[in-house]
């Protein structure tokens, strides 16, 4: 990550803003005069110098695998590319909700999706939740909806009509925390604004930011925000997804088994007011993830 350096040169210090990274087996190194005074609130100045590297590195690699997926789209049949669809949507549907708290195996949740076979012992909460959540999964799959305020509180309420009524589609009017966090989100008047503004700031910036950063930073200020009463782990991961959809990257499935490094990765973006945590995350977990398009 980029850091602030200080030179004595005689009576004088100066202020360096330098970023060291690795990449390709080499070590590389960008670096900004900041000025004789100590710098203060540098965190956008270092994510920027940072989003340069990334043109050459990471971005450059998202771009490989994009017109891996692009190609690979082109030449599957419309039968495997529906095959492949309703696989993301069983394995998607089981992690995100099991990070919720579902308790459906990834084999029921299979039978579930796949044959509309409904576990007998299992809570019927987990089944409608895991059934509308592939619905919805596959469906946008297939065509992808505009992130905005209208269809973010469509989605909630297709997710949590059958299990939570009273507030599917609703923005929180009540103070909440987020679990495992000691963040304190959005109060319930400043709730609705903040969405909006985050809404506002994706339609600022599609264009100008790389398409994987905005998702992942969409993802990231949505959860901090956390606008509804509950579900906004799926419905951040969900939009999430069609942000990547939109601009024709695939679609990532945050997996149960790595959810101790993105919740520690939200954390630290929550606690220093530094998106670059769950960025430098994200990028690496969607390259990992992805890879085999680029082959």
């Amino acid at each position: 990550m980029a850091s602030i350096r200080a030179v004595r040169r005689g009576p004088r210090t100066y202020y360096y803003l330098t970023h060291s990274y690795r990449w390709g087996g080499a070590t590389h190194k960008k670096q900004r005069y900041l000025g004789t005074r100590p710098p203060r609130g540098t965190s956008a100045l270092e994510l920027a110098i940072e989003r340069e590297s990334w043109k050459d590195t990471w971005f450059a690699e998202f771009e490989r695998i994009k017109a891996g997926s692009l190609r690979r789209r082109a030449h599957v049949s419309p039968q495997v590319a529906r095959k492949e669809r309703l696989d993301f949507a069983v394995e998607f549907t089981y992690d995100s909700n099991r990070m919720e708290g579902s308790r459906l195996s990834f084999r029921e949740t299979a039978d579930l999706i796949e044959s509309n076979l409904s576990p007998p012992d299992k809570p019927l909460r987990d089944v409608e939740e895991s059934r509308a959540h592939a619905r919805l999964v596959t469906r946008l799959a297939r065509r992808p909806e505009p992130v905005d305020l209208p269809h973010l509180l469509r989605w909630h309420r297709e997710l949590y009509a059958a299990t939570k009524p009273s507030i599917a589609g609703r923005i929180r009017d009540f103070d909440v925390q987020i679990r495992r966090s000691r963040f304190s989100p959005p109060t319930s008047q400043e709730v609705r604004p903040a969405l909006i503004e985050l809404i506002r700031w994706v339609r600022r910036n599609e264009g100008t930011i790389h398409p994987v950063e905005l998702a992942a930073t969409f993802h990231c200020r949505f959860e901090q925000i956390h606008p509804f009463g509950d579900g906004n782990g799926p419905l951040g991961r969900i939009a999430m997804n069609v942000l990547l959809a939109q601009h024709d990257y695939p679609m990532l499935n945050i997996r149960f088994g790595k959810r101790r490094g993105y919740y520690r990765a939200l954390e630290r973006s929550r606690k220093e007011n530094d998106l670059r945590p769950f960025l430098h995350w994200f990028f690496l977990r969607f390259s990992r993830a992805l890879h085999w398009f680029r082959l």
